[in-house]
């Protein structure tokens, strides 16, 4: 049998052995970061296009500390993902048009607006409680903050999948 099974753990230069998992977070200084910690347990939401038109969607910050799997109910519906570094702009409250035409049936508080650079459609959605909607737009920026400080080795040595694919995103 190859491998023995203990996929999780990474030994480092010290020898040490530490959960992989975590690495990704430590290296960016976030893992104690509570807005950070509370996209790594998921929400659910709400995402909205018109008063009759709201599906339920499950957010969650991936384990490397860059991607959010957004996951939907549907039968044929496919799990998407994006990367916070596609983000543009977190807008809190009911600022884009399609909000804005429900600020009277939704608390604007709970509203967000997650702005994807390029041609990618907005994406409007309502969460639970307006704390949770400052933690996802503050824990977004807070990372994008992070990965923009880091150097482009350090990019490398962390994303180096994700630093290989931007070159070919851009042709796109």
């Amino acid at each position: 049998m190859l491998g023995n099974g203990d996929k999780a753990k990474a030994v480092h230069g010290n020898g040490a052995a530490k959960p992989e998992a975590e690495q990704p977070l430590r290296n960016l200084g976030v893992q104690d970061d509570g807005d950070v910690q509370a996209m790594l347990q998921g929400s659910t939401m709400l995402k909205l296009r018109s008063p009759r038109w709201q599906r339920k969607r499950i957010l969650k910050l991936q384990d490397d500390g860059v991607t959010v799997h957004c996951e939907s109910n549907g039968t044929f519906s496919k799990t998407k993902t994006f990367s916070v570094m596609e983000v543009e702009c977190v807008r809190e409250g009911c600022l884009s048009e399609s909000l804005r035409k429900l600020a009277g049936s939704v608390q604007e508080g709970q509203c967000l607006t997650i702005v994807f650079k390029g041609g990618r459609k907005s994406l409007d959605l309502q969460c639970e409680s307006i704390e949770e909607a400052q933690h996802w737009a503050r824990g977004i920026c807070t990372l994008q903050d992070r990965i923009n400080n880091m150097s482009h080795t350090e990019k490398l040595d962390q994303y180096p999948l994700t630093v290989f694919n931007w070159p070919d995103q851009q042709i796109v």
